[in-house]
């Protein structure tokens, strides 16, 4: 017997990070929130549960309402999804069809190049400099030539922390207007920076804005995110929903969280407020270090055999940090989960030495 998987998948590479207990750690390598809810939040979340909320299946109605409120859209412009990963493969799995043009910056995210394979779609990708900069004005000329049947634009971006301002988001979501192209603007880090094209929706059928629970809100592990869109999108988007769009327990924390949206603005200040310290510090350190929109830094140390060295420094800290990068334009870079002041004031002062001697200086 010869059993063979879908042809789909003979263009599809994953490469995947080994499992670890990483409760001994602080986490400041996936981009989670390394320090967690209060514990006056949780508990208060938890007064709300019952037991219906384990055994009966999630119905999204009434969170899906208050976002719409807290958004200022209407009910039928919101699909909730698991994550902004489950939205991401829903856009994909609904506009994508084998040979279709997806146009993407690069690098960006890499679940965007996984999910065009799985859908076999032709990447088409637009590079960013060793500086990090990118020309938007040449993703909006593609959009022109190429005529994509996708642009998905994340903004800010992952890995690089960058941002593309309100005005060149639009010209790019024009232009596709004009090729009848589908854009999608992975806004995951939305809340770090006040940027978003969600403004944009009502004047372009072509829009699609994703967003998660998972960063600014702290809630990776729950899985929750969300699509706005014209209801034209979002009539099509659902025909792939799934029985149910997330759990219960993901949306009673989202509800909470809408609940208590002051609470949380004041903690996304925080954490905002020790990204720019730990920037700033990192620069009056001699480091190249780049700016950043999201809730981690990138610092480029001189070597790879330097970055490894920092790593494993940060983590004889217990600081677990990602790299090192190996391809352009990120190459030797590390990444820096960022948190709330009072935590990186702590990570500054714990491997500053680590930090300066393996990130600033040649072998």
């Amino acid at each position: 017997m010869s059993i063979k998987a879908s042809e789909r998948l003979a263009r599809v590479k994953r490469m995947f990070d080994a499992y670890e207990d990483r409760t001994d750690y602080v986490r400041l390598d996936r981009n989670e929130d390394p320090a967690g809810w209060p514990r006056e939040h949780f508990e208060a979340l938890r007064g709300e549960l019952s037991p219906y909320d384990l055994a009966a299946y999630a119905d999204s109605t009434a969170f899906a309402a208050k976002l719409a409120r807290w958004l200022g859209v209407t009910t039928d412009s919101v699909l909730v999804t698991a994550g902004s990963d489950a939205a991401v493969k829903t856009v994909f799995e609904t506009y994508v069809d084998a040979g279709d043009r997806v146009l993407m910056q690069d690098p960006s995210w890499r679940m965007y190049e996984v999910y065009n394979n799985i859908y076999r779609g032709t990447a088409l990708l637009v590079p960013y400099g060793r500086d990090l900069q990118f020309d938007s004005d040449a993703l909006s000329e593609a959009v022109r030539s190429e005529r994509p049947r996708l642009a998905i634009v994340a903004n800010p971006n992952q890995p690089t922390g960058t941002l593309l301002d309100d005005a060149a988001v639009e010209r790019i979501i024009a232009a596709a207007a004009e090729t009848e192209t589908i854009v999608a603007v992975d806004e995951a880090y939305y809340l770090f920076t006040p940027h978003t094209a969600l403004g944009f929706v009502a004047r372009y059928p072509n829009l699609i804005v994703l967003r998660t629970f998972s960063k600014a809100f702290g809630l990776a592990g729950l899985r929750l995110g969300y699509c706005v869109a014209q209801p034209d999108r979002i009539k099509e988007l659902s025909l792939l929903r799934p029985v149910t769009d997330s759990n219960s327990f993901a949306l009673k924390c989202g509800e909470y969280v809408l609940d208590h949206i002051d609470w949380m603005r004041q903690r996304i200040a925080s954490y905002v407020a020790g990204r720019e310290y730990l920037y700033a510090e990192l620069v009056k350190a001699g480091l190249e270090t780049f700016p950043s929109h999201t809730n981690f830094l990138l610092v480029r140390c001189p070597s790879r055999e330097h970055a490894a060295r920092l790593i494993a420094e940060a983590r004889r800290q217990k600081y677990l940090l990602k790299g090192p990068w190996t391809a352009p334009p990120l190459e030797n870079c590390v990444r820096i989960t960022t948190g709330p002041l009072d935590l990186m004031q702590r990570f500054w002062a714990d491997c500053n030495g680590a930090v300066i001697k393996h990130g600033s200086r040649a072998p």
